[in-house]
C-alpha cells in the first residue's frame, strides 16, 4: 500500500465505568495523515468493556452487565458504512460479570471468562449473529497459586482462546499461574481437559492474555502480576504449549506498583507490544524470524494513566491505546522499518475506556 493514500477507518471503543456515560462510543478518523472526528456514544451499555467484531466485520459482540449484576454478552448488527449497531441478541453468562470474550475459528461458538469466580461459558452463534443459550459452563478448579498472596487466593479466568487450528482451546487463569489447554469439539462446542491439560508459569506471573504468532507455533502470554512477556512453542500435534523465553516488560530502575494488561503481534510478525498499567507504557519488541525470540525496541509512554486494551489496525501503520484512569484514547505511528511508536493525536473525554477496535470503512 502507498504510505501516502488515505484511508477511512471507524473506531469502536467500549468503556467500564459505573454511570450514565458508559457503553459503547464510535469515531470516524481518516489515516496518511491521522484525522479524528469526534467520538460518540453510539450504544448505552453498563460495563460494556471488551468487544469482538467477527472476519466479515458485519457483527459485534460485547459483554455487558445484566439488571442484575451478573454478566450478559450482546451480539450487533454492524453497518459497515455508518458504524451503526443494532442489537441482535443478549445471553446471561455463567458465573459472575464476564472480563473476555472470543469467537472459535470457525465463528459458530462464543466464549466467555469470568474473572472473579473463574466460570468459562460456551454459547452458539446463529448465522445471523444471534447467540444462543449458553451450551456449556464451567469453574475453573482451585485455591490459587498464592504465590502473590493478594490477587492469587482463588482461580481467575481471565481470557480464552481457540488455537490456530481450532482443535484446542486456552484459557489463563492468572490466580492459579496456569494455562490451561482443552481439546475442543467444534462440532458441539464442548470443551474438555487436554492430555497435557496445562502448563505452569513462574509463580506469581500471573497470565492474562495471549498473542498468536501467524506460522501457528509461537504463543506469547503477557503475564499481568510480575511483568514479563513469554514466548511458548506449542504443538498442535502433542496439544502442549512448551516455554522458551521471557522477557521483562519493565526497565530495571522501576519499583512501584505495575500490572500488565494486552500483548499483541504486528500484521508482519516482525513486532509484538504490551502494555503496562503503573509504568503507563506501550513496550515494543522484535520478534527474530527464525526462533520467535524477543529483543527490546523501545518503551513508551501511553499518553495517559492504565493503559488497558492496544489495537492496530489492519496494515499495521498505526496502534491506539486505551487509557481507562485518564478517559482517553491516545493514537501512536508505527515506524514500519523498526517497529517504534510515535505518538500522533490523543482522543479525550471518553470515559473508562478499557477496549479498542479498529476497521475499514465500507
Amino acid at each position: 500500500m502507498n504510505t501516502s493514500e488515505r484511508v477511512s477507518y471507524i473506531a469502536y471503543y467500549g468503556t467500564s465505568n459505573s454511570n450514565e456515560a458508559d457503553g459503547i462510543y464510535t469515531q470516524f478518523l481518516e489515516y496518511g495523515p491521522l484525522v479524528l472526528e469526534e467520538p460518540k456514544l453510539e450504544s448505552l451499555e453498563a460495563k460494556a468493556g471488551f468487544l469482538k467484531i467477527n472476519r466479515a466485520e458485519d457483527l459485534l459482540f460485547s459483554i455487558v452487565m445484566g439488571p442484575d449484576g451478573s454478566g450478559h454478552v450482546k451480539s450487533f448488527r454492524r453497518d459497515r458504512a455508518s458504524g451503526g449497531l443494532t442489537l441482535i441478541s443478549e445471553q446471561a453468562a455463567g458465573g459472575g460479570t464476564i472480563c473476555h470474550l472470543n469467537l472459535d475459528r470457525s465463528e459458530r461458538w462464543l466464549f466467555g471468562t469470568s474473572y472473579g469466580d473463574a466460570v468459562v461459558t460456551v454459547f452458539p452463534v446463529d448465522e445471523d449473529g444471534s447467540i444462543g443459550e449458553r451450551s456449556q459452563s464451567f469453574e475453573l478448579e482451585g485455591e490459587g497459586s498464592k504465590a502473590n498472596p493478594e490477587r492469587q487466593q482463588r482461580s481467575h479466568a481471565h481470557s480464552i482462546y481457540a488455537d490456530p487450528t481450532n482443535r484446542f482451546v486456552f484459557v489463563c487463569d492468572l490466580g492459579m499461574d496456569r494455562i490451561y489447554v482443552y481439546d475442543f469439539d467444534s462440532k458441539t462446542g464442548s470443551l474438555t481437559p487436554a492430555k497435557t491439560p496445562f502448563v505452569e508459569t513462574a509463580p506469581g506471573a500471573g497470565p492474562r492474555h495471549l498473542a498468536f504468532h501467524g506460522n501457528g507455533r509461537w504463543v506469547y502470554a503477557i503475564n499481568e502480576l510480575n511483568g514479563t512477556i513469554t514466548q511458548y512453542e506449542w504443538s498442535a500435534d502433542l496439544g502442549q504449549l512448551r516455554p522458551l523465553q521471557t522477557v521483562d516488560t519493565l526497565p530495571s530502575d522501576f519499583s512501584e506498583c505495575n500490572i500488565c494488561a494486552e500483548v499483541l503481534l504486528h500484521p508482519s510478525n516482525r513486532f509484538l507490544y504490551g502494555s503496562n498499567r503503573g509504568h503507563d507504557s506501550i513496550v515494543a519488541y522484535s520478534v527474530d524470524k527464525d526462533n520467535g525470540s524477543l529483543e527490546l525496541i523501545q518503551r513508551i509512554s501511553s499518553g495517559g494513566e492504565h493503559p488497558r486494551n492496544f489495537t492496530l489496525d489492519d496494515q499495521g501503520r498505526f496502534l491506539a491505546v486505551a487509557n481507562k484512569d485518564s478517559d482517553n484514547i491516545v493514537y501512536f505511528e508505527i515506524d514500519p522499518q523498526s517497529g517504534e511508536l510515535s505518538e500522533l493525536k490523543r482522543v479525550e473525554g471518553v470515559p473508562g475506556c478499557t477496549c479498542v477496535r479498529i476497521f475499514k470503512v465500507g
